[in-house]
């Protein structure tokens, strides 16, 4: 079910958002932003999703959903659905900032 081309729009509870778009293929998660990328995997554990994710800068000034940031890694849980499902998730590093992620299904993987 959750192996698709999904766009993601995020917010954290800084009040900072964003979007981008992220691949989940065979237990791997990959894509990114116009400033940041993002590498990982996701397992599903009971009826749950758990991805985990390092979010690396990569083009013009740092300024991520968690500030300036050139480098962090994302933990993230939720339950799927076919079109459209949330998950929330904090910083590895700092698990005081948190954020909520929509993904959105927009083409099946060929």
């Amino acid at each position: 079910m959750l192996e698709a081309l999904w766009s993601v729009e995020f917010v954290s509870n800084a009040q900072i958002n964003g979007a981008g778009v992220v691949v989940l293929e065979t237990g791997r998660a990959f894509g990114g932003d116009s400033q940041y990328y993002y590498v990982g995997d996701y397992k599903m554990h009971h009826d749950k999703a758990q991805v985990s994710l390092k979010v690396k800068h990569y083009s013009g000034p740092a300024y991520s959903i968690f500030g300036t940031l050139k480098e962090f890694n994302v933990k993230l849980e939720g339950t799927p659905a076919r079109d459209t499902f949330d998950m929330t998730g904090h910083l590895a590093e700092n698990p005081t900032m948190k954020l909520i992620i929509r993904l959105t299904r927009r083409a099946e993987l060929p």
